[in-house]
């Protein structure tokens, strides 16, 4: 009585071994790329309890900035 193992060997109904690692392999590649998609298109919530609005006195650059910021976004000149 010998047991051949190879990529052949029925798992599970008609379902064979190569099947299966290629069900998986396709499963992880979506999972993956619905990962990538879903972080690239979320949107970041700010909290706005944290936010005041600020115009630069160097550059003129004006927008919301966390109140413990110290430094423009955009010149990178200390708060005044």
């Amino acid at each position: 009585m010998s047991v051949e193992l190879g990529w052949d060997m029925i798992v599970w109904g008609d379902v064979t071994l190569r099947q299966l690692l290629q069900y998986t392999v396709m499963f992880i590649v979506v999972f993956i790329a619905f990962k990538v998609v879903r972080k690239l298109f979320s949107r970041k919530t700010t909290n706005l309890q944290n936010t005041v609005y600020f115009v630069c006195r160097h550059c003129e650059w004006e927008g919301q900035i966390s109140k413990f910021g110290t430094q423009c976004p955009k010149c990178n000149m200390p708060i005044e």
